[in-house]
């Protein structure tokens, strides 16, 4: 299994249990999987660090806050094969904006960058701050 989409249906803490199965995919897709960010988060960085496939991460609308994208963000920087993250509509800081930015400028394959419908204020100076070393990115969403 290469792709794995589940947005939408609202899986909750059920979603960590697909994601520790699952830890050779090419695409993950929990977006909208509802209030699951304490138990999702750390499900997410241990399969991101163990999966040297993974290319897109989609965690759109899953109230992951700030703390959930900096420890998040800690795992991203070390997989640059990562092309598309969408992580739009999660409660997002502008601290959780300055991690991102670190990710940015360690990922030299990154195509699509989502994070429209947070509250990155400062943060998103970091980031298009990064985004000029970037040369494969096409499109951004803030």
């Amino acid at each position: 299994l290469e792709k794995l989409w589940l947005g939408g249906n609202h899986l909750g803490s059920s979603a960590v249990v697909i994601v520790n199965a699952l830890k050779k995919l090419k695409e993950l897709d929990l977006n909208d999987n509802g209030n699951c960010s304490s138990d999702l988060t750390p499900a997410v960085v241990s399969m991101v660090t163990s999966n040297k496939l993974i290319e897109k991460l989609c965690l759109r609308g899953n109230n992951l806050k700030t703390d959930g994208v900096i420890q998040l963000a800690e795992s991203l920087r070390k997989r640059s094969t990562l092309k598309i993250i969408n992580f739009r509509s999660n409660q997002i800081t502008y601290e959780a904006g300055e991690a991102l930015a670190s990710v940015i400028s360690s990922n030299n394959r990154l195509e699509a960058l989502y994070l429209s419908g947070n509250k990155l204020g400062s943060g998103a100076i970091k980031i298009a701050t990064a985004i000029k070393s970037i040369s494969t990115l096409k499109v951004l969403g803030l």
